[in-house]
């Protein structure tokens, strides 16, 4: 029971609610008058009650004769039995009751059961009544990403993306969660994902702008993936890293220098890692030369073959700079103890052996075959 005994009301109270007693001696109780809704929540989203589902009672208890003095132990039972009852009698139906705006019409329709308090000698009437919504909160539209970044680290197309929300409102929870994090290079877009309860923010009234937000890679430090991207003088320099080395490499292996006759740059094999390989070597490029030389068995005669000098993980700097390790290189290695007793990529003409391939096919195979599995390439040897 909601208000069982509750203090009798003012005389003028019961005569407004109370109204007159029907021509059966019974007396009217109106059970919409006075009734009230109260409205929570925000502008859109509203909801509707009723502030009191018993504004009625006390006329009613007063017009049926029950009153607290005259309660006793014999009559207490039935007392409050009637009192169920008569409370009891009477439900309401509000709608709509949600998603409500300030200025919508809400109907409250009461359902009353006059037989099961006929012997009470009062009759409820009044069926349904109208209302106005009005004094909702003014939702605010927030932008749940102001203040939200996506920092990009990293060489492209390996760039990593985290999400600093340092600078997000902290009155909001929001939990930020990326569609791609890994793998990046310049131009990709990641998307970030809010996750959030909309309730929660209704109630302190607020409507979320978008739930989701893309960012793009700008400009990052990034692996050479074509030749193309290198440009002219660091390739001039790559040549003169194996021009010096193979020099260095003649002087100490012959009496003189006049034994290399030339040193001829026919292009480049580039190498890089497949889709979804991940390598500790982004890129290599491989320079290829053809080397003249004079034949150690016969000083009269040259020979020709072919060399490499390779360099890793050429990278485009954010400016634009191309920069490359130059202390970072390999050219062909190898050692002999007798013509059947060697290793490395040395090969004979006679009895003397020379660091590099006889034919061009050959080094191909070694350089670039081999890797096949893990990378693409890229080649501008002309021959």
């Amino acid at each position: 029971m909601k208000k069982l005994l509750k203090a009798a009301v003012s005389g003028a109270m019961l005569l407004l609610i109370a109204g007159v007693l029907t021509a059966c001696g019974k007396t009217e109780i109106d059970v919409m008058e006075g009734l009230e809704l109260s409205y929570d929540g925000v502008d859109g989203y509203g909801t509707a009650s009723i502030a009191d589902s018993y504004v009625w009672e006390d006329a009613a208890m007063e017009a049926a004769g029950f009153d607290e003095d005259k309660m006793t132990d014999d009559n207490i039972g039935d007392m409050f039995k009637g009192m169920a009852a008569i409370e009891e009698a009477v439900s309401y139906e509000v709608y709509p009751n949600e998603n409500l705006s300030n200025g919508d019409e809400v109907t409250v329709k009461a359902t009353v059961d006059n037989e099961s308090v006929e012997e009470y000698k009062i009759q409820f009437t009044g069926s349904e009544k109208k209302f106005i919504v009005e004094g909702l909160q003014e939702l605010e539209e927030i932008d749940i990403f102001d203040g939200l970044t996506v920092e990009f680290e990293g060489f492209a197309p390996y760039v990593t993306a985290t999400v600093n929300k340092q600078n997000v409102r902290s009155d909001i929870s929001v939990s930020y969660s990326l569609d791609k994090q890994e793998n990046l290079t310049v131009g990709d877009t990641v998307t970030v994902m809010a996750e959030y309860d909309e309730d929660i923010l209704l109630q302190k009234g607020y409507i979320v702008k978008e739930s989701t937000k893309e960012f793009t890679v700008d400009a990052c430090d990034r692996y050479v993936t074509q030749m193309s991207e290198i440009p002219a003088e660091i390739i001039e320099k790559m040549n003169k890293q194996f021009e010096d080395a193979m020099r260095a490499h003649v002087a100490s292996s012959w009496s003189d220098e006049e034994g290399l006759k030339s040193i001829e740059y026919i292009g480049n094999y580039l190498l890089t890692p497949k889709e979804g390989i991940d390598t500790n070597e982004k890129n290599i490029c491989y320079g290829i030369y053809k080397i003249t030389a004079v034949n150690a068995e016969n000083a009269e005669e040259n020979i020709t073959y072919y060399s490499y000098c390779r360099f890793r993980n050429i990278v485009i700097l954010k400016d634009g700079t191309c920069s490359v390790d130059l202390t970072d290189y390999k050219v062909p290695e190898g050692s002999a103890f007798s013509q059947k007793i060697y290793s490395g990529e040395i090969f004979w003409v006679g009895n003397y052996y020379y660091m590099g391939y006889e034919e061009l096919d050959s080094l191909f195979n070694n350089c670039v075959t081999k890797n096949i599995e893990q990378y693409e390439y890229e080649s501008t040897v002309k021959e």
